[in-house]
């Protein structure tokens, strides 16, 4: 695993390419239930992984953001001080 350097556009890039993908997903619902496909069948084992490990991941990277802002905050403070 590579750790790159992310700004906040990096974030909001791969964001929207995750709500791009729940949109899709949404829309196959709505085409589901207009044509009453009750039975549409998906190999979702990987899928359902992966959604996991992301969100182990989002949340993880989470914490390890808000750690930082933390940091920051108390170096801005002492800054301000001293």
């Amino acid at each position: 695993m590579t750790l790159q350097p992310y700004s906040p556009e990096m974030l909001d890039r791969m964001a929207l390419e995750l709500l791009d993908l729940a949109a899709i997903l949404r829309k196959m619902s709505e085409r589901s239930r207009e044509h009453q496909i009750e039975d549409f069948t998906l190999h979702d084992k990987k899928a359902r992984e992966w959604i996991v490990n992301i969100g182990r991941w989002a949340r993880k990277a989470q914490a390890e953001l808000e750690m930082r802002v933390l940091e920051a905050r108390a170096t801005q403070r002492a800054l301000a001080s001293g």
